[in-house]
Formats: C-alpha cells, sequence, structure tokens
C-alpha cells in the first residue's frame, strides 16, 4: 500500500509539472512568431501580402493573353496578306493601265513625228519648187523681153520695105517672110505672157502652201515636244517592295499549314 502512495505521488507530480510546461508553451510561441514578424517586416519593409487566387485562376490570364495574341497575330498575318494581295492587284491593273497609256502616247509620238518629218519634207520641196517656179519666171520675162524687142525690130523693118519707089513696089518672099516672123513673134510672146501669169498664179498658191506648210509644222514639233514630255512624265518610277505588305519568309512558313487548315500556328 505505501508504494502504491508513492507511484501515485510521483505520477501526480509529473502531471503537475506537464501542465505548467504546457501553459508555457502558448506563450513561448507568440513570443517566437512575434520576434520572427518583426523580423520579416523590417526586411521586407512592413508590405504584408494576401492572395485570394488559385494557381488555375493565377494561370488563367496569361493563357488568355497567350490566346488573345495568337488570334490576333494570325489575325495580323491575314490582314497584311490581304493587303499586299490587294496591292499587287491594284499595282498589276495600275502597270496594265499606265502600259496602256504609254503605249497610246507613243503611238502618237510616232504618227506626228511621221506627219512631221512629211511636212519637213514637203516644205523643203515646196521651197525648191518656189526657187525653180522664180528662175523660170526670170527666163521667160528675159525671152520675154527679147522677143517684143525682135517683134520691133521686125515691124520696123516691114517698115522699111514700104519705102520702096512705087514701080518697085512688090510683094516677095522676103517680105512675105518678115510678115510670118512678126505672126510668129506675136505668138510666142503671147504664149510667154500667158506662162508669166500661171508660174506667177502657182508662185502665189505655193506661197500660201508654205506658210500652211511652216505652220503646221511649228505645231506638229510643239505637239510631239509636249507629247514626248508627256511621255517622259508619265513614264512609271522604279518600283520598291512595299515593307508594310510583305509577308516575312518564316511566318508564311508559320502559317502556310493554317491557311490550308492542316495545322494551328504556334
Amino acid at each position: 500500500h505505501g508504494r502504491s502512495q508513492d507511484t501515485w505521488l510521483k505520477f501526480s507530480s509529473t502531471q503537475l509539472d506537464s501542465g505548467r510546461s504546457q501553459q508555457h508553451v502558448p506563450g513561448i510561441l507568440a513570443a517566437t512568431m512575434s520576434h520572427r514578424s518583426s523580423e520579416f517586416d523590417a526586411v521586407c519593409g512592413n508590405v504584408h501580402t494576401q492572395s485570394q487566387r488559385f494557381p488555375k485562376q493565377w494561370a488563367a490570364s496569361s493563357n488568355n493573353y497567350l490566346q488573345a495574341a495568337r488570334r490576333h497575330c494570325r489575325q495580323a498575318w491575314w490582314l497584311r496578306s490581304a493587303v499586299g494581295d490587294e496591292c499587287r492587284t491594284v499595282n498589276k491593273k495600275r502597270a496594265e493601265q499606265s502600259g496602256a497609256v504609254n503605249y497610246a502616247l507613243r503611238e502618237r509620238v510616232a504618227e506626228t513625228n511621221n506627219l512631221y518629218r512629211s511636212l519637213r519634207s514637203s516644205l523643203v520641196a515646196t521651197t525648191s519648187e518656189l526657187e525653180e517656179l522664180a528662175m523660170a519666171r526670170q527666163q521667160v520675162l528675159r525671152e520675154l523681153h527679147d522677143n517684143r524687142a525682135r517683134k520691133r525690130r521686125t515691124e520696123q523693118c516691114l517698115l522699111n520695105r514700104t519705102q520702096r519707089p512705087a514701080r518697085e513696089a512688090l510683094r516677095d518672099t522676103a517680105e512675105v517672110m518678115l510678115e510670118h516672123e512678126l505672126t510668129k513673134l506675136q505668138e510666142t510672146i503671147d504664149m510667154q505672157a500667158v506662162s508669166v501669169r500661171e508660174i506667177e498664179a502657182r508662185t502665189s498658191k505655193l506661197q500660201k502652201l508654205k506658210k500652211a506648210l511652216e505652220s503646221d509644222l511649228l505645231d506638229k514639233k510643239q505637239a510631239l515636244e509636249v507629247d514626248l514630255g508627256t511621255l517622259q512624265m508619265h513614264a512609271p518610277p522604279r518600283q520598291h517592295r512595299s515593307h508594310s505588305a510583305r509577308v516575312p519568309r518564316r511566318k508564311q512558313m508559320a502559317y502556310s499549314e493554317t491557311r490550308s487548315g492542316r495545322s494551328t500556328p504556334r
């Protein structure tokens, strides 16, 4: 009985010491946590962060950004591709129209140039003909002057023949030849006078034609200069590839399968 009592007393003492120790544990833990909290505040600058998001929520926003970036990049690629195709189509049509305009201008320049050369040749021929007509007129006028002088001499010869004595008056071969010569001279004078008038009329017409040719030639020259200037002005400038509509090679390779519907760009 005495041994049991001693054992019970030892157990009670042990329980008492244990209870006292458990009472002091919360205080020790609180002091330790407070000390560590003060050290953390000193290091982090009293910054307290509390997050209410879970890992899936935390990654969801970034994934949304990634998907939106892929979608917008794909749409931007399609837009640049469409713009590039449209630019190439417009440039092709513009080149065709420009080529047609250049062809029409060249045709007009060639036709105008041909007319200019023909007019210049005709002007040269007309000028030469006017010079020839002037020389012919001078020659006819000289011959007309000589024939008129010869006619006057023939008339004087016939007049002298009338001064023979009355008994010597006769119509012989010499008198007949003088009368025939006078008649032929008069016919020649009349013919040469007509020739002079015709030459003068032709000269007047050619002079008017020459002025018209000179005026038309000047107009053709100015028109040719204008058309040549227009052709040079309308000549297409040196072509440059548009950087905004250009699709990089690596993007073409990345989206080539997407356009065919076989895979999704990454």
